[in-house]
Formats: C-alpha cells, structure tokens, sequence
C-alpha cells in the first residue's frame, strides 16, 4: 500500500548525512546525496547531502527508478554521475546520488559493488523507521480508544471514533461499521465516514452471505479486495471506490465452539489494490476494541438495575480485559519491533566484512568503523528499550498470596534510595495477605522512585510508607500510603495523572497509567493527594485475603 512519505523526522538526523559522507569516502567522489522517494506521488525530496549543491537530479533519479538498479551516467564534459535505488518490496524508497567531477571519471560495476550494502543498510533502516512510526502511531490510537471505552458508554460516540481512527491510520477514504440484528440476519449501519451517504446507501442493509461484508460475516474471516468492480462478492454502494477491506467483529468463544459475531468493520479507497495484510492485522485490533464498546455498553444497560457493589465488580472486570487487550496489543508490537531492529547489527557487520577487503585509509577506517559501531549501539537501545516497555505486559503466573509488609521492605532495598534521604515505617502489624501477582512489588518500587525524583534538589527528603487495615459495606481493605516531600504536582497536572503518554522530563509517560491499571485489575484502587511544593501521597487499597 502507498502512503505518504514520512519517515525521515523518525530516522536519526546524522544517519543519512553519514550514509552520504560514506558513500564519498568510499568512492572517492566530489559530492553525494540522498533523496527520499515517495511512489504514492512520484517525486523526490533531497534528504541530506555532502559537498554537493545538486541541480535537479529527477531525470537521473527517475531513470534508476523505472529502471530499479544503479544507473550511471557519464557524458563528456559533465561529471559523471551514479544513482543506485534503495529498494525493499516493489518499491523504491531512496535514491543515493553520487558525484564525481574528475575529468575522465567513469563509475562502473567495482563502484557499484562497493556501494550497494550502504544503500542497502539505508532501505532497512528507513524501512524499520517508516514501520515503526506506523505501529507507534497505530498504538496511540489504540489508547485514544481505550481512554474513550473508560470515559464514555455512549455506544455510537465510540463505534465513530474507532472507525475515525481505522480511516486515518489506512488512509482510506469511506469506512462503515455495522452490528448483526440477532432476529434478521442483517447487518445495520452504525457508523460511517466518507462522501455519498445518501438516506437510500445508509437505509441498506446486508444479509449474511451478501456481498463482502455478508461474506466476512458468514465465515467470520477477513477480507482483502483489491480490485472492487471486478470483484463477484463486492456490492457496489460507491462507484468511485476501487478497493476494500473488510474484518469481523467477534466474541471469543470457548475452545471447540465458534465466536460469536457481533458485526463487519469496512473500508474503502479510490485506489486499486490500497491495503495490505498489515492494515488486516491494524483492523482486528481496532474490531476488537469495538466487540468491548459493544459488550460494555450491553452490561452497563443491565448494570443500571444492580446494587452499587455489582456495578463495582464490573467496573474491575472491564479493566482486566482493558489490560488483556493492551496486552495483546504490545506484545505484538514488541514483536515486531524486535524483529525490525534486530536486522541492524547484522547489516551492520555485513558493511563490516565487505569492507574488510577494501584498502582503505586507517582514517576512513576508523571514521566507518565509529559510525557501524554507533549504529549497532543505537539498535541494541531500542532493544532494550523495548523490553523494558513492555514487560508490565508479560504473563508471570497464577495470582499469589503476599505480605504487603515484606514486598514494600523489599521494594525499599531495590529502590537504592540516597542514603541522606529519611525513610519511615510506619507498618500496621498482623495485615492479611493479599492476592496478586508478583508485579505488585514493582508497583510499589515504581511509586518510590517518582518519590526520589519528585525530591531531587529539595532542603529536605522524607519518604514516609505506612500500611493499615480498613473495613467498609464492600469488606476489608489492606491500605498502603507512601508519602514524599517533593515538588508536588500541579493542579493542571493532576486532571492527567492517570493518562498514558503523559508528559515527563526523565520518563516514557507509562509509569503511573501501568500502576493504576494493575491495582484496578486486582481489584483494587488508587489516589493521590498533592499540595504544589508540599509533596504528594499515593494511597492504596487492595482486597483483604480471606
């Protein structure tokens, strides 16, 4: 699928000015530069460029497209000129032009040879960046939906937003959401987006088994059409559309029983053959934030003529499956990323050993290899990076029965707090444990280190951590309160605490949005009281064992 070119603000900016000065070096040229190539549109934009001042390169440039191999160029009187493609899938991303104004200078196979595993270092680079600006994006929108599904009930407002966000992050041009009546076989319209939905297109229905969106929901698989007037399933409501993509709503089942269908989500572009299986795998995602608006919507209806500690229960409910979906959802892209960046090192050491019999100067030498080695380095980052991201998400067994008492003692020797920094107990004796997982003492080291930060520079630092036992019309609570005198948090800052991405000068935004998740999911909750320049307190209430 074709889309708009936009990788370059997610490639680090010295990478292509380096890819450049190398390919100079290596060739022994006058000047390079590297252009940006975007198929959708068929134009060029220069990205980086060392010692040249090019004139328009398009002719050259599209030459090496249309052609997809190096292209040379040597006229008399002219430099002579080599443009070599970078490449993956059918598309050419990148064109690096290089310069040489020696008279008589002609570039030939031997340059070419050396030349392509730089060109091909930078099509895997740019291909990752272009990947995984998409899935962070396509993650973002899975939390907008997410903070939506905990703010609002209101069904319709929901459905509109997910498919708001289908039609943005797959650049399609008309979207319908529709649900199964259980008592016609039809599928209704919910939702839609686009031109032309006139009351007779928005009045029509489909049966199961009619077009592609009755065949989606008569095998409850999705459906690529690349080619929609050519199509035998496809029902014509839009001429103007040319392609479609189409996925199923469904309920999980229990193993050996079939999911249950809750309804079809539908996209259209103008353009043939738009969407790809990646945009399959986006759909299904947001498909199964809509079987949760759906369902949330339907117990909240019957939740409204239940006691206030039925309500509650749900409310937990909600949130574990909130947990699973964004779960699922990061354990994929962590997958994905891992296998995106992983290939880095090994370009790199690919460079490395082509290079290893070439008869370069020690000083290039060096300058290449300080650039390979900080590429490698920057990769085996985000690695890390991305393990430590998502590893609130991974499985750590069956719930257990914990002494509050003796993970936050634990928590506390973790958290290798500054040795000048007063630290308090004040710990009720003869607590019950408490179901959880293992992640508990994480939360509570979590809560200690944004205590330590919230301290830096402050005359005094105190953190004071007590526990105790309360009791309600609910039942018993295990009630943990680590107080700090920090900073503080503002007032404009409170209303988002809670929020993921939320804004901070030494974090990812992830911290306290993971913290309250987890508490809810056991069941449990969280507040925080703050005086600005007086400290904060986070206090904790989790269920009582029995």
């Amino acid at each position: 699928m074709q889309r708009d070119w936009g990788v370059a603000e997610a490639v680090e900016p010295e990478f292509l000015q380096n890819t450049v000065r190398q390919a100079v070096l290596l060739l022994r040229a006058t000047g390079a530069a590297f252009y940006l190539r975007d198929p959708a549109r068929g134009s060029s934009t220069l990205a980086a460029a060392h010692n040249l001042h090019p004139p328009s390169a398009e002719t050259v440039i599209g030459r090496a497209v249309d052609a997809r191999r190096p292209w040379v160029e040597a006229q008399p009187g002219c430099p002579a000129v080599l443009a070599m493609p970078s490449l993956w899938g059918e598309a050419v991303r990148g064109v690096l032009l290089v310069v040489d104004g020696t008279p008589g200078r002609v570039f030939g196979e031997p340059e070419i040879a050396v030349l392509q595993p730089v060109v091909d270092l930078a099509a895997a680079v740019l291909r990752q960046a272009e990947r995984l600006r998409r899935m962070t994006a396509q993650f973002r929108a899975l939390h907008v939906i997410d903070i939506a599904l905990g703010a609002s009930l209101q069904l319709d407002s929901v459905l509109r937003l997910i498919l708001e966000k289908a039609v943005g992050l797959v650049e399609a041009e008309h979207g319908s959401l529709r649900l199964l009546n259980p008592e016609t076989q039809e599928l209704v319209l919910k939702a839609y987006l686009g031109e032309g939905w006139t009351p007779e297109v928005k009045a029509y229905t489909f049966k199961i088994g009619r077009g592609i969106t009755g065949w989606v929901a008569e095998h409850r698989q999705p459906y690529l059409c690349p080619d929609a007037h050519h199509d035998p399933r496809n029902v014509v409501l839009f001429a103007e559309m040319n392609s479609s993509v189409a996925v199923p709503l469904l309920v999980a089942a229990e193993e050996g029983e079939r999911e249950d269908l809750l309804g079809v989500l539908l996209l259209e572009s103008a353009r043939p053959a738009a969407f790809d299986q990646h945009d399959v795998e986006l759909l299904e995602a947001l498909a199964q934030e809509a079987v949760i608006a759906i369902q949330s919507a339907a117990q909240q209806q019957r939740l409204q003529l239940l006691h206030q500690t039925l309500q509650d229960e749900q409310e937990r409910r909600v949130a574990a499956e909130r947990w699973t979906v964004m779960g699922q959802a990061a354990t994929a892209l962590a997958h994905r990323i891992n296998n995106l960046i992983g290939v880095v090192p090994a370009s790199a050491g690919e460079i490395r050993r082509t290079l290893l019999g070439l008869q370069l100067p020690p000083q290039e030498q060096d300058w290449i290899e300080a650039n390979l080695g900080r590429i490698e380095r920057n990769s085996q980052f985000v690695l890390r990076l991305v393990e430590a991201l998502f590893r609130p998400f991974q499985e750590v067994g069956p719930r257990q029965r914990f002494d509050v008492n003796r993970l936050l003692s634990e928590a506390l020797q973790t958290a290798n707090l500054p040795a000048d920094l007063e630290v308090i107990r004040e710990f009720a004796l003869d607590l019950p444990d408490v179901e959880s997982s293992s992640l508990l003492e994480d939360i509570f080291l979590e809560l200690l280190t944004n205590a330590r930060k919230a301290m830096e520079g402050r005359p005094q630092q105190r953190i004071v951590v007590r526990t105790g036992l309360e009791a309600d019309d609910v039942g018993s609570w295990v009630v943990v309160q680590i107080s700090d005198t920090g900073r503080g948090i503002p007032p404009e800052q409170m209303a988002h605490l809670w929020n993921m991405f939320q804004a901070s000068t030494d974090g990812l935004g992830f911290g306290l949005w993971w913290v309250r998740t987890f508490i809810e999911r056991q069941g449990g909750t969280i507040a925080c009281d703050s005086t600005p320049g007086a400290g904060a307190t986070f206090t904790l209430h989790l269920p009582a064992g029995r």
